[in-house]
């Protein structure tokens, strides 16, 4: 089985050879033969058109990459497991610049469309994104230059594929019209409506009918945390929910880990409990219980100290964080509702966390049971390191999936050159400004997994490092990939920070996640002397 490494928390298969529909049929069957055979290391498995991907966490990719070599790879005789046959109404637009695009009338582009059967090939992108096999050849067109806003429901293509967005989002692929299906729930018991390999077929409809909505779970009134002033952008974030890519669900969860690690172990509470996530500057919060809290990301000098707060005591964290993000944590976590096993916030797909949004005023969020932690005294902690505004970072990185496809001028730029953080920056991606990177040929990517940390090149040729609320699937070529011990560092990041970026090999990259973990365990076990 050809495997190839998607950063260091991903083995990529590719299938080689044949025409489309052979590839994608290979496909779907490595998925079945994967999920019956898998291994407790597996995270996840995606799938795409011609690709499938395995996901773990960075320190189990010799053990996971030993049990796929050990697999046997299906054969084109394998049977493949039948799919259901699911019709979407669609109320189609205009068209007026696909028309022009393609030399087409409204009612061809139409009929090519609605008359072809498609297969899903992979749920990505966004939650319940469903990647189609199938457009008619006659309606390729290339993805746009720069992704722009597109509303909830669009049906849209581009190149060799359709699909439908399920939640509005930024994309770029050119909009037919609207489909009136409800795509993904939450709270469901099957989340997405359609899984890879059902069949698809577009019917064409004249009325418009709004998709049920999430059914957001109801929030005590009274709970003890009340946020008087939310700051720019808070939310409530835990570690993620990893294991549900492969029905688009990001893992999401604290862009920066680390931190959100820390910020918990100061008051005793599991690495996984929720928290509040900052951004820019903090909240004016008021409690309504004795609580011990900590905070990480702050000039301030309590930051990285154990504080204790008596019922009815306000804590002012508008001052300006030395990190881009900080984060608040209290003995006892946030107990938000779970959704899907995670209290995170998915602010791109609004649902978990506090009713699937930004914290506001007047919101108030209850904590749970304290827990035994360390003893508040005259002590900080000061890891992990925040570079501060200004200061240059060094990102290390894995070659890319698609990195022959550049220039050779585009790969000495993407090593040599220094990058500046652009201010078009947020919890799914970070765009970076300097030397536009180009392919040797213009070529068309077909969709295929990503992981946080992949480095996207858009026609526009600036770079795009994806964070962990990232799509599950991307259709930008990508020249490398930030390995994960390094991704903290452009969460921690300020908009106009210098950025140059260093080749690793995967052992190094490894090495690094394994030295993080043992800091991590450093830091833990000075905790305990304190408690």
């Amino acid at each position: 089985m050809g495997l190839r490494a998607l950063g260091d928390s991903a083995w990529l298969f590719e299938a080689g050879g044949g025409d489309a529909r052979r590839q994608l049929d290979l496909v779907l069957k490595l998925v079945n033969l994967l999920q019956r055979e898998r291994i407790p290391e597996v995270v996840d498995v995606v799938s795409s058109f011609a690709s499938v991907a395995v996901y773990f966490d960075p320190a189990d990719g010799a053990e996971v990459l030993g049990w796929l070599t050990a697999l046997q790879a299906p054969g084109a005789d394998d049977a493949l497991a039948g799919g259901r046959t699911v019709e979407i109404p669609v109320v189609y637009g205009d068209l007026e610049e696909i028309s022009a695009a393609l030399g087409r009338t409204r009612e061809e582009i139409v009929r090519l469309h609605s008359e072809a059967d498609y297969t899903v090939a992979a749920i990505g992108f966004s939650p319940g994104f469903p990647y189609l096999a199938g457009l008619p050849p006659e309606l390729a067109l290339p993805r746009l230059a720069t992704p722009r806003a597109v509303e909830a429901g669009s049906v849209a293509m581009a190149g060799s594929q359709a699909g439908i967005y399920p939640t509005a989002s930024q994309g770029g692929w050119h909009v037919l019209g609207k489909a009136t299906a409800n795509l993904f729930q939450a709270d469901a018991d099957e989340p997405s409506l359609l899984r890879p390999g059902d069949k698809v077929r577009f019917v064409s409809s004249k009325k418009s009918k709004a998709a049920k909505k999430l059914r957001l779970q109801s929030m005590p009134a009274n709970g003890a945390l009340e946020i008087i002033e939310p700051g720019p952008l808070t939310s409530v974030q835990d570690l993620g929910r990893p294991g549900f890519r492969h029905l688009g669900v990001t893992a999401g969860g604290a862009a920066d880990a680390i931190s959100a690690r820390v910020a918990n172990r100061l008051v005793g509470n599991p690495d996984s409990a929720a928290l509040l996530e900052c951004c820019l500057s903090g909240p004016l919060l008021k409690f309504h219980q004795n609580t011990r809290l900590a905070f990480v990301g702050w000039a301030d000098l309590r930051s990285g100290s154990v504080i204790e707060v008596e019922a009815g005591e306000e804590i002012d964290l508008r001052t300006r964080l030395r990190s881009v993000r900080g984060y608040v944590a209290m003995a006892g976590g946030i107990e938000v509702p779970q959704v899907m096993g995670s209290r995170a916030t998915d602010l791109r797909s609004g649902f978990g966390g506090y009713l699937g949004r930004n914290l506001m005023a007047g919101d108030r969020l209850p904590i749970g049971g304290a827990q035994l932690g360390p003893k508040p005294g005259a002590w900080r902690v000061g890891w992990p390191e925040s570079a501060g505004p200004g200061r240059m970072i060094e990102l290390r990185f894995l070659p890319g999936m698609q990195m022959a496809w550049f220039s050779p001028e585009a790969k000495r730029a993407f090593r040599g050159s220094i990058f500046t953080l652009s201010p078009m920056a947020d919890r799914m991606g970070v765009r970076l400004d300097g030397a536009s990177l180009g392919l040797i040929e213009p070529r068309e990517l077909v969709s295929q997994p990503v992981v946080p940390g992949s480095i996207q090149v858009p026609p526009d040729g600036q770079p795009i490092v994806l964070m962990p609320e990232c799509q599950t699937i991307g259709g930008y070529p990508q020249i490398g990939h930030v390995i994960s011990a390094d991704l903290p560092k452009i969460a921690r990041a300020w908009p106009g920070t210098p950025i140059r970026f260093r080749e690793v090999s995967l052992d190094e990259a490894r090495r690094a996640w394994l030295e993080q973990e043992q800091d991590a365990a450093l830091l833990q076990t000075g905790l305990n002397f304190l408690r």
